[in-house]
């Protein structure tokens, strides 16, 4: 049997229970006080960061982690009898840091995908409280036209506005021209149908559980830039082959059994101080840690609870003031009826996608569907109010869903989150990005949140802590770079 967690929720009709199993929970080492380097978080940026810093570099690494297990925001449970994913899942060869750690572990060769994603059979679309089906190959030549004319503005295509979406600060960032632009107020300048709009502006919405009116215009343009400028591209490469055998927890263990240093699990931090030594950190329970220099991977919704002394530029504490904008559930269905694959989206509702992902495994023969529900952003914020949560999925999904069970973990109420993935508002990118990547003295801050390309996914998360990696690096070898960041 697999260890547990005290994170995740459970509801059959039978009951409810608080924390699940997964192979992601660690326990504590011996720890010392004084350290080269601290790593705050145990997510996949921390992960890399500790790993590189203590194998390749030599260095006496801490790895320092508020939660009881690893991950951060991506971990696997298993729930009835199935791997579920209760954060970030999936992964693809076009994520570049990403996809390079997969074959380093061999992990490649586990990729299975989502069939509601893969080749669904239906297509759903809600609005107005009305659910309809929808033709896939309408849908998907409606949302490519709708595309073609939303990512071109000003006689500039989307390759011209973004031509480098792994380096979008490279200069001529013509992108920046229309940052101030949300999502709804680009379609409100073009001329289709309100079914057009709708259906599209639902898709997009899905780029962080939110309405268009609150999603940056190019929050939405990086994402088709990445899925190479098409919106079947972004939807292969964001939602379709996740790891099998395992999952998430089993690449972030294979990062961590290749980590020399220290352990230390359920131990918050509430200060980051610089003294004459370094840095000296205080736990919430009073601890003290020293190093000579730290990687805070804390989300950016999070960072507000940390103290920093000095404090931090105005302009990054307005960043963390103003956060990213995904507070959306995400909530795994199990039906009674075993299923094809199909996908809905919808608007004006609590549910604002969701699609089949897999068969049950546990009998002889695929039995019962399990299908995954994403929420608007604050909405279904109780994850024990199971009659609300149903009740909504069969409003807004699924109409004759019969639901055996649900499990979760409730990101935007998690104080170790704040929300689910990143995703930013308009007037964020130009103003704020370059801010949040610099690091603070000695403290070198990594996070899938700010991160160049895949920002709010595991290739993201990834990227920056490659990147803590060499700033750390280069900070040890010439303290000058640290006290110039001050």
């Amino acid at each position: 049997m697999s260890p547990s967690t005290k994170e995740g929720f459970l509801w059959t009709p039978s009951g409810t229970k608080e924390g699940l199993q997964t192979n992601a929970s660690r326990t504590s080492t011996r720890t010392q006080e004084s350290y080269d380097v601290i790593v705050i978080g145990a997510g996949f940026a921390g992960l890399i960061a500790a790993r590189d810093l203590s194998q390749r570099h030599n260095l006496n690494v801490l790895l320092l982690e508020a939660r009881d297990r690893i991950g951060g925001r991506t971990w696997t449970a298993q729930v009835l009898g199935e791997d579920l994913e209760m954060g970030g899942t999936w992964v693809h060869w076009a994520q570049p840091h990403l996809y390079s750690e997969l074959r380093k572990y061999e992990l490649h060769a586990n990729l299975k995908t989502s069939a509601g994603t893969l080749a669904p059979e239906q297509q759903f679309f809600a609005s107005g409280g009305a659910l309809r089906e929808i033709s896939i190959v309408e849908a998907g030549e409606i949302l490519d036209r709708v595309a073609r004319a939303f990512f071109a503005v000003d006689g500039y295509d989307s390759r011209a506005l973004m031509p480098y979406p792994h380096d979008p600060l490279r200069e001529p960032g013509l992108w920046r021209l229309y940052d101030h632009l949300s999502v709804k107020d680009r379609l409100e300048c073009l001329d289709f149908s309100q079914f057009e709009k709708d259906l599209f502006e639902s898709n997009v919405s899905t780029f962080g559980s939110a309405p268009g009116s609150d999603i940056g215009f190019t929050e939405a343009l990086r994402w088709y830039a990445l899925g190479g400028h098409s919106m079947a591209g972004v939807f292969e490469m964001a939602g379709l082959y996740k790891i099998g055998k395992g999952g998430m927890t089993s690449f972030a263990n294979a990062i961590l059994n290749e980590y020399t240093g220290d352990l230390l699990f359920s131990t918050a931090v509430k200060e980051i101080n610089h003294v004459t030594s370094g840095i000296k950190i205080v736990t919430t329970s009073g601890k003290c840690l020293q190093a000579k220099t730290i990687v805070c991977t804390i989300p950016l919704n999070c960072l507000g609870d940390i103290t920093f002394n000095p404090p931090l530029s105005p302009l990054r504490q307005a960043a963390i003031a103003e956060g990213h904008i995904n507070t959306g559930a995400k909530i795994h269905f199990k039906l009674r009826a075993t299923e094809p694959g199909w996908f809905a989206t919808a608007r004006d509702s609590s549910y604002l996608f969701a699609f089949s992902d897999h068969n049950g495994t546990q009998a002889s023969e695929p039995a019962g569907t399990w299908c995954i529900g994403f929420g608007y952003s604050s909405k279904l914020t109780d994850k024990t109010d199971s009659k609300h949560i149903i009740d909504q999925f069969r409003k807004d999904i699924h109409p004759n869903g019969d639901v055996e069970a649900y499990a979760t973990h409730d990101w935007m109420n998690d104080p170790y989150a704040k929300g689910a993935w990143a995703c930013w508002g308009p007037n964020s990118a130009s103003k704020y990005l370059q801010e949040l990547q610099r690091p603070h003295g000695r403290v070198v801050f990594a996070s899938a949140d700010c991160a160049d390309g895949w920002r709010g996914f595991v290739d993201g998360a990834i990227e920056r802590g490659q990147q803590a990696v060499q700033d750390v690096m280069a900070g040890l070898k010439d303290g000058s770079r640290f006290r110039s960041n001050l």
